[in-house]
């Protein structure tokens, strides 16, 4: 595996979630933590969800009042001086950039969609057609996006490449975004990668009937190998980040999600029908 420079954004969800971690593992409520830290409501939300900067003097007091380790405190502070380092520009607006950081940086990536094929492995075409229909992305905006997005992929083609685990809609292989030719373009595409040993792709057909997330799309991202990863959930105007309890939850669901899907093998199979109609 290649090794990272991970962003300070990263950086900043890792020490996040393994702050709630340690909150949680001692029974304290957020609403109790506020408090004793002396801060605004909300503030404490923002630090376990990776949005805001941890002071070296606030990361001190919380490592008091949730009786952290020396050791393990150690290791957060270090994570706090990484996560204090300045981002170059980014080609990715800013309620997105979080992720992109951390999709980036992961060395495994399950992704559940529900009618499309996701941002991770779409073609410009494809991206184009998306995110011009989009009430939250300026036209201004398309373009640079759209290119973006049609370079993440290259991330599971690469030298060192990470694993992907992919799950979709059978409507992701009818549902025409940018039309016919770019739908075909896309499925192309998304069959060159289902032929990579490190990615795996299914598809859940129509008459599977239901399904443990209807209405929900979801990314389980680890970022360390043999450490619990992060949930990644988002709607139009918001995106959430969970772990502990969440985590275990996502990661059955999408266990089962796989065990409903057509195989690995089969839904090549099915890619390439469907490419041969268009």
């Amino acid at each position: 595996m290649v090794q990272v420079d991970r962003s300070p954004i990263v950086q900043r969800v890792l020490l996040g979630a393994a702050l709630r971690a340690a909150r949680e593992a001692i029974g304290m409520e957020s609403a109790a933590a506020t408090k004793k830290l002396g801060w605004y409501a909300g503030k404490l939300s923002k630090v376990e969800q990776g949005d805001l900067k941890l002071t070296a003097t606030a990361l001190d007091k919380m490592v008091d009042i949730y009786e952290i380790a020396p050791q393990r405190a150690d290791e957060l502070r270090q994570l706090a001086i990484d996560s204090r380092r300045k981002l170059p520009p980014t080609r990715v607006d800013e309620w997105a950039v979080k992720y992109v950081h951390l999709i980036a940086a992961a060395e495994e990536l399950k992704i559940f969609n529900l009618e499309s094929w996701p941002g991770t492995v779409q073609t410009l075409g494809y991206a184009t057609g998306m995110l011009s229909r989009s009430v939250v992305v300026s036209p201004v905006d398309v373009e640079r996006m759209s290119q973006e997005r049609a370079n993440r992929a290259n991330r599971f083609t690469s030298p060192g490449a990470r694993r992907l685990w992919l799950v979709v809609g059978e409507e992701a292989l009818y549902r025409e975004i940018g039309g016919r030719d770019v739908l075909r373009q896309q499925l192309e595409k998304i069959l060159c990668l289902a032929r990579l040993p490190n990615v795996t792709i299914q598809v859940i057909p129509y008459d599977e009937g239901a399904h443990p997330s209807h209405g929900v799309a979801f990314s389980i991202v680890t970022l360390l190998e043999g450490r619990p990863g992060i949930v990644y959930v988002e709607g139009l105007t918001a995106s959430d980040y969970l772990g502990g309890e969440h985590l275990r939850v996502y990661n059955q669901v999408f266990d089962n999600l796989r065990a409903a899907a057509l195989s690995g093998e089969r839904t090549i199979g099915l890619i390439e029908n469907r490419i041969s109609e268009l």
